[in-house]
């Protein structure tokens, strides 16, 4: 397993230069950097992968769709929306030098005008878009992580069963889940026991406390999460996905309505502190 840390920790707006918090990162031990595509473009991915190669980091790549971009949507137009933003992002992060997309590629970011109705449909529409850009994904080597999220972001694909439900239609090696503690602890009766039936499908892992703060200052628990990852021989990135500082132009986005930890570079290095023993 290896280390990272989300772009968002640091991040005021979208198209900030996320390049000096890529060396922070590194000097604070990570091994990966996740990079959300929201704000960057060509020359941006281009620069970093170059320096993600001179740094000897990783990277990993994350974006969400948006209301006109629903890949769920009986809408056929709103649908090629999302599919042509799905490989832009592709392109994106292969140009990065990444392996991995994950986030909410599923469909769109939020709650939808059918608030949980018609999930049938959104099932057979996310998938068969999934399955249309396979040959891309084969093509580059990049595999999609569909993250569930907690039912207060979306009323599509909230639990493991779900995702695991949305994979088994697509039935591609290139298509797996993104598993996060935070939602887990909002959606799974027992966390782990889900991590263990996602076992081969997980592509990607991200942590952060029960607050979205540092790991190991709250509720949850960690000793059994790596235990449960290690039984499962999972061997990919762990990301720090903590949301953090109020009062940005990103805060809207990600929830966060109060400081839930004051320093940013201060708490990806206490998280790493008590992170690295889980890593083997």
């Amino acid at each position: 397993m290896k280390l990272g840390v989300h772009s968002a920790t640091f991040v005021k707006n979208w198209s900030e230069d996320i390049t000096p918090y890529i060396k922070l990162c590194r000097d604070a031990g990570y091994s990966s950097v996740e990079v959300s595509l929201l704000g960057q473009n060509e020359k941006s991915a281009i620069e970093i992968g170059k320096l993600s190669k001179d740094l000897d980091i990783n990277i990993t790549c994350t974006t969400g769709l948006s209301k006109d971009e629903d890949i769920t949507s009986n809408n056929q137009n709103i649908r090629k929306r999302g599919k042509d933003k799905l490989i832009e992002a592709i392109n994106l992060t292969s140009l990065m030098g990444s392996k991995i997309l994950s986030g909410v590629i599923h469909t769109a970011w939020g709650i939808s005008d059918n608030y949980g109705k018609d999930k049938s449909l959104k099932y057979k529409n996310s998938s068969n878009t999934l399955i249309g850009l396979t040959d891309i994904l084969e093509d580059k080597d990049i595999k999609l992580g569909i993250e569930p999220l907690n039912r207060y972001e979306t009323d599509f694909i909230n639990t493991v069963d779900e995702g695991l439900e949305l994979c088994s239609m697509i039935n591609h090696s290139h298509i797996g889940l993104l598993l996060d503690v935070y939602h887990m602890n909002i959606e799974e009766k027992d966390m782990c026991a889900s991590i263990l039936k996602a076992n081969h499908n997980i592509f990607h892992f991200h942590v952060a406390e029960n607050d979205r703060g540092i790991p190991g200052s709250g509720e949850l628990n960690f000793n059994r999460i790596f235990e449960t990852l290690n039984t499962i021989n999972y061997s990919g990135n762990v990301t720090l996905e903590m949301f953090i500082q109020s009062n940005q132009e990103t805060s809207k986005d990600l929830f966060t309505w109060r400081n839930i930890e004051n320093n940013p570079f201060d708490a990806i290095q206490k998280s790493y502190e008590y992170l690295k023993k889980f890593i083997k």
